[in-house]
């Protein structure tokens, strides 16, 4: 009885690992794009969009 329960511990916990690591091969999403319109000038500041939408 004790190794069927440590069998299926053991189980579950292997499953955890490989979904987590299943997860963490996925690729990242792209970035997305900005809504709106961009300027060339807008495109060759970094950050050009960012403090438009704190201000």
């Amino acid at each position: 009885m004790r190794h069927d329960t440590f069998s299926h511990n053991a189980r579950a916990q292997l499953k955890m690992v490989f979904d987590s690591l299943r997860e963490l091969m996925t690729p990242p999403d792209p970035p997305k794009r900005p809504i709106g319109f961009v300027t060339p000038d807008d495109m060759g500041k970094k950050g050009a969009t960012t403090a438009r939408r704190e201000a």
